[in-house]
């Protein structure tokens, strides 16, 4: 393949069921039928077209790399509604074991087709974000169908520019690190607020964002969206050095120095 050939950006969307390696050989059958099901059911509602997707079936999940012109502002907006509308309807009368629960990563970036389906940094990407620790978290703390998350790209172009209906503070900052990935990114689950529940988060974001809320500051940080160790990276700053000294009884020190003693 000469350079540039196949090179080209998408919108990615990422989808995986949780406990899919718990269940016995039926109930992997029923999650992936359902997932069909509620995706196809979300599509049309949402009038997306999937049979123009390129998808990449993984059992558990779907890898799909939309076509251009497919509206990015309807994916964000539109299709996750109608997919916890259509989960919501599915898991009717079902257990909680039998309830079936998704993650979802929405991307936009670079998307090649390569022998074994598809390569790019876009495709690890959004790969990393819908498997990262701060979504399945949301997903398990809060206790609903679906947990989503997006991209500071897609958030930024989409939800602050105001092309959904969606509002920005529903959205929570987290700092994924994945492997090699290491960006910030933004998370919302429908019908609850992702904002009251712990997500194991010890990081508070410098860059406009405290606990996950926005403040006015730049959504990606000084240097973009995961920029290493700028504004929004994620990094916990090193404490500063110190010695602390403890005694215990009686202490004769006269002239004695306790601490640092520079000459």
């Amino acid at each position: 393949m000469e350079h540039g050939e196949g090179f080209g950006r998408r919108l990615l969307v990422s989808v995986d069921a949780k406990s899919y390696g718990r269940g016995d050989d039926q109930r992997q059958v029923a999650i992936q039928d359902g997932l069909l099901k509620v995706l196809d059911e979300a599509a049309a509602g949402a009038r997306l077209s999937r049979a123009g997707w390129i998808r990449q079936g993984a059992g558990d999940g779907e890898l799909a790399v939309l076509p251009e012109g497919e509206s990015e502002p309807r994916v964000v907006d539109d299709f996750v509604r109608e997919l916890h509308a259509a989960l919501t309807r599915h898991n009717h009368d079902r257990t909680d074991e039998a309830w079936l629960r998704l993650r979802m990563a929405v991307h936009f970036g670079v998307a090649m087709p390569a022998s074994n389906g598809f390569s790019g940094q876009g495709i690890v990407a959004v790969s990393r974000l819908v498997d990262s620790r701060p979504l399945r978290a949301a997903l398990a703390a809060t206790g609903g169908p679906l947990a989503v998350v997006l991209s500071g790209r897609v958030y930024d172009e989409t939800v602050v520019q105001r092309h959904t209906s969606l509002a920005a503070a529903d959205f929570r900052k987290v700092p994924v690190r994945n492997k090699e990935f290491v960006e910030s990114a933004w998370i919302r689950v429908p019908g609850a607020d992702v904002h009251a529940h712990d997500l194991g988060l010890d990081v508070q974001d410098d860059g406009g964002a405290q606990n996950g809320r926005d403040t006015g500051g730049d959504t990606a940080g000084e240097g973009g969206a995961g920029s290493e160790g700028g504004a929004g990276s994620g990094r916990v700053p090193s404490p500063a050095p110190g010695v602390q000294n403890q005694f215990h009884g009686t202490v004769h020190a006269h002239g004695a120095t306790f601490g640092n003693s520079f000459r």
